[in-house]
């Protein structure tokens, strides 16, 4: 199907036939016609009026069919133009990456989000793209594998400059943002050329819960550190709780440590997560 190889960029490669001037929509008509027979080529032409119109909807397989007859009539704007959209409706990252920023003491963290930066910004796209993607480009260039691969790599440079721009200009208002000190816990996500950019500002507290429990360095905390900075900071949603246990965390362990049968209750639970943390640890080992 076009739109799963094309995505977005169908709609682009169907405005461009409906404007095709009328030498060469008559030329592109006589090549449907030859591909599909003499009746498919007269529906089309009766039809073509109706689908500039938009009184008849141009679709399905009569779409498709027209549609791969279209790259020959395409100008280099629009090619390069319906690359880029496919592209972006291919690409994959490729990994994940998570800083975690103490906002009472930033600059470590500072230093390590500016060298991940540095070390995400850089990605051969055209390495990971599907075949079939080489093929659209091929299709898009009348089959000439050397300007499909040129117009690839322009496209891929142009893409991964835009995402440069934007994370690094987001990154740096976070950084200002964190450096006022009014930042008690946030959490934020980036994409860049080579994978996805995890942030997590938070204002560390030796009050939790787990520690109120077991202790600091006791073997239920440490599980649970590990769980929180292996898996949890990896989901937008643990990033998102994360952020509210660090501006409610502490306030839950005041309250627990006053209470026995609290931390009896708190017990119990934190032993049943982390008896589950250990069994999906086990699974995923095995």
């Amino acid at each position: 199907m076009l739109s799963a190889l094309f995505g977005s960029a169908v709609s682009e490669i169907k405005q461009a036939f409906l404007i095709i001037d009328d030498e060469a929509i008559d030329e592109l008509f006589s090549d449907y016609g030859s591909i599909y027979g003499d009746s498919a080529e007269r529906y089309a032409r009766k039809t073509y009026p109706k689908w500039k119109d938009q009184t008849t909807k141009l679709s399905g397989q009569t779409m498709e069919r027209l549609v791969e007859l279209v790259p020959p009539y395409l100008d280099s704007t629009q090619r390069f133009s319906i690359l880029q959209k496919v592209l972006r409706h291919h690409k994959k990252f490729t990994g994940t990456k998570t800083i975690r920023i103490n906002v009472k003491a930033p600059s470590q963290g500072f230093s390590e989000l500016e060298e991940t930066l540095e070390s995400m910004s850089h990605d051969h796209m055209l390495v990971h793209l599907p075949a079939h993607v080489m093929s659209a480009a091929k299709w898009l260039f009348d089959d000439d594998i050397t300007s499909a691969r040129a117009m690839l790599a322009e496209a891929e440079s142009l893409e991964n400059d835009m995402i440069r721009a934007t994370a690094k200009r987001e990154i740096a208002l976070l950084q200002k943002t964190i450096s006022t000190g009014q930042v008690q816990a946030a959490t934020y996500s980036v994409d860049m050329p080579a994978g996805r950019l995890n942030v997590i500002a938070y204002s560390p507290s030796k009050c939790f819960v787990a520690t109120v429990c077991f202790g600091q360095n006791a073997p239920e905390t440490k599980i649970l550190r590990s769980w929180r900075d292996q898996f949890l900071i990896e989901q937008k949603w643990g990033r998102h709780f994360v952020v509210w246990y660090y501006n409610n965390g502490e306030n839950f362990a005041k309250i627990t440590s006053r209470h026995p049968v609290l931390i009896s209750l708190a017990k119990i639970g934190i032993n049943i997560l982390v008896k589950a943390i250990k069994y999906r640890a086990n699974r995923i080992v095995k």
